[in-house]
């Protein structure tokens, strides 16, 4: 048997073996240094709080966002960074961009490196194929030097992005906003990925594949994000996304698994901790 089944035979049933005191709830993944979040940055982390919210990793995709989160990282424990280059950003990287967002997360504050991947879906101007791929490389390359774990966009590229990763990631880290399917995920298991669910899942409910996945993906490798601004969840979708609605995340998930609210955040939350605190600037692969 594959490490991965036993992971999900052993795993979904939402035993994960500490009872220990209830954490809050984590939101791995939320852009809230973006332009539409962060003139609004007071209200939106005034309302996550009240909703329960604990932790936040704060994604930036631009030179200008990372030094942003940065600066208020230093300043609150309720915030963690993650930074890079999103696949369809490419093709307006300058060098300098690659320079200062390199040494950028080199920073302490940066405890991921993402989100990075690839994306196939057919835009007016998509950046090529062979140009994500070298620049996924290039980040995947930069995480393994500094033992950081990654944040994986992939949508549509499945297949490309599973290759790739294999070949040339030696860190684990986080399945972005998963829709892979159930078939893939043993695959990213084995290569110590947590996967992670965001506001699709409450709308995308013909995606069985997916929905499967949110049934059986072992409790001690499920994380939860809101992916804010983007993605609303479906009970609140005429709404801009931010990481209160995550609470509709989590109902999503427990109604499917049959589980207890507490039961979802406390293991999320766990999880999420555990890849920070025994992966950050830890070169090695020991899952």
């Amino acid at each position: 048997m594959k490490q991965s089944e036993r992971w999900m035979e052993e795993g979904k049933t939402g035993k994960t073996g500490n009872t220990a005191k209830q954490p809050g709830i984590t939101d791995s993944h939320a852009h809230l240094c973006s332009r539409q979040l962060f003139p609004r940055w007071e209200e939106v982390v005034r309302e996550a709080r009240k909703a329960g919210i604990e932790k936040i990793l704060i994604v930036c995709t631009e030179v200008e966002e990372a030094r942003k989160a940065i600066r208020v990282a230093e300043g609150d424990p309720m915030f963690d960074v993650a930074a890079a280059f999103y696949p369809n950003d490419i093709l307006k990287v300058t060098d300098r961009d690659w320079e200062e967002m390199e040494q950028l997360i080199r920073s302490p504050q940066i405890k991921v490196v993402g989100e990075i991947g690839m994306d196939y879906y057919p835009y007016d101007n998509p950046v090529p194929k062979e140009m994500q791929k070298q620049a996924f490389i290039r980040q995947m390359r930069l995480a393994n030097e500094l033992g950081k774990p990654v944040s994986i966009h992939m949508r549509l590229a499945t297949e490309d992005t599973r290759s790739y990763m294999k070949e040339y990631l030696r860190v684990p880290g986080i399945m972005h906003c998963y829709s892979g399917g159930y078939r893939a995920m043993g695959d990213f298991l084995d290569m110590g990925m947590y996967i992670s669910f965001s506001g699709n899942i409450t709308f995308e409910l013909e995606d069985e594949e997916t929905q499967r996945a949110v049934r059986e993906v072992p409790m001690d490798r499920i994380l939860i994000e809101t992916d804010a601004p983007s993605l609303t969840p479906a009970p609140v979708q005429d709404r801009e996304n931010e990481p209160k609605y995550i609470t509709h995340v989590i109902d999503h998930i427990c109604r499917l698994r049959g589980i207890e609210r507490e039961t979802l955040i406390h293991a999320s939350s766990e999880n999420y901790k555990r890849l920070i605190e025994k992966h950050s600037g830890d070169m090695s692969r020991t899952f």
